[in-house]
């Protein structure tokens, strides 16, 4: 993360001079600074304590058009240009192309004002610059960023997501114990579509909080009719396994709003399990152990997903109230034939029994990946060989059944 840095300068000294490249703005947070204009080199203004000023070096290829020297000691906050972007391009795809434009069309004006071509009629056409080709991109990335946005916010409107169920078998019994809620988008012209498609634009424009709400609510909905008709057959309760995003888990009172759904659905609390990756406890400690807390007052299950991959510390797991582990499809997909990957999986799995944490593997597509999971003592198994994610009509046919594996 880059972060804005201060800088002290010293009366009279010149912070940036006319026609001089820029990478940084400033903000003025004591003294004061004089911007000498550059094509009279007289008319001069003073800027104090909470002015900016040099915001076009936060523009590729821009030059300063004025220069700014020190009135009297100052101490300046500097906003370097990849902070500006970084933050920009994190900006809802609207806000961020509107920046982009907003500023280039500040820069062509004030190019105009000092005399300096910008037409094509004005100055030969230079060789396209990769700052230029970036730029390109990036607007074109924002566009479709913008249009995929517009498209899942109708797409929420018009009914076009669906949840599939994926399976999780008791590796003990064999026996069907929950299911994964997984999301699908039946686009109107591109088919069923995997979150592969959308997702990562749905996390940067935020659209993931309404769709993760819609995917919250259904999984809800559907652990109340699967258990209906457990309850029918005489078969043991299933739990559904959901998804809850960081950016969702960010939403104040998200316990509350989780309480209200099952409420209002009908769901028994104790059947439905929040899975929460890594990422979400390291970021904010303090933050992820009020949640975990509430919402495991409440009697929810908690589930910590892709154990393993991310930048997790062992020492914090035993600070959050977690039910089970996921052991990461990567870790499964090599455990046969790594030897590091075996010993992780080993670790993992010791870990979490002494911890009296559950462990569900995931990603198992070969019986010998199985039967290692078995010796392992793990508790739950997903993925392939036990079964697909399956549509709700089909997740009937295999309530209450064993898997004949």
């Amino acid at each position: 993360m880059i972060s804005v840095y201060r800088k002290q300068v010293k009366q009279g000294e010149t912070i940036f001079g006319y026609e001089q490249p820029g990478d940084s703005a400033f903000l003025v947070e004591s003294g004061q600074v004089r911007i000498l204009d550059k094509i009279t080199q007289k008319d001069s203004y003073l800027l104090g304590p909470g002015d900016m000023f040099g915001e076009y070096g936060v523009i590729a290829g821009a030059s300063h058009y004025s220069a700014a020297v020190a009135e009297e000691d100052c101490l300046l906050l500097v906003v370097s240009r990849e902070e500006i972007e970084e933050k920009t391009n994190s900006a809802d795809p609207m806000i961020s192309l509107f920046l982009k434009f907003f500023m280039e069309r500040c820069h062509d004006l004030t190019k105009r004002h000092h005399g300096v071509p910008v037409t094509p009629q004005d100055q030969p056409a230079p060789l396209p610059h990769r700052r230029d080709i970036a730029l390109r991109s990036h607007r074109e990335q924002l566009l479709k960023e913008f249009q995929i946005k517009e498209e899942l916010e109708r797409a929420l409107l018009n009914d076009e997501m669906v949840l599939y169920f994926q399976p999780i078998i008791s590796l003990r019994g064999g026996f069907t114990a929950g299911f994964e809620a997984l999301l699908r988008w039946q686009h109107p012209t591109r088919g069923l579509l995997s979150p592969y498609h959308f997702i990562d634009i749905a996390e940067t424009t935020n659209m993931i909080v309404p769709i993760g709400d819609w995917v919250f609510r259904e999984a809800c909905k559907q652990a109340r009719d699967f258990n209906l008709k457990t309850a029918e057959l005489g078969k043991p309760e299933v739990f559904v396994s959901i998804n809850i995003s960081a950016n969702q888990f960010a939403v104040p009172n998200i316990s509350r709003r989780f309480k209200e759904i099952t409420e209002e659905t009908g769901a028994d609390v104790s059947t439905i399990e929040l899975e929460i990756t890594e990422s979400v406890l390291m970021e904010d400690t303090a933050h992820a152990k009020k949640v975990l807390g509430e919402v495991k007052e409440l009697g929810f299950d908690l589930v910590l997903d892709d154990f393993g991959t991310g930048y997790s510390s062992l020492n914090y797991l035993h600070q959050f109230p977690i039910d089970k582990l996921k052991i990461d499809r990567s870790f499964t997909h090599t455990v046969l034939t790594d030897e590091s990957s075996l010993e992780i999986v080993r670790a993992i799995s010791g870990l979490a029994h002494n911890l009296n944490i559950e462990v569900v593997a995931e990603g198992i597509e070969e019986r010998e990946q199985l039967s290692l999971y078995r010796d392992l003592d793990c508790h739950f198994g997903q993925g392939y060989l036990i079964s697909k994610p399956l549509s709700v009509q089909d997740v009937y046919g295999i309530l209450g059944t064993r898997m004949s594996i």
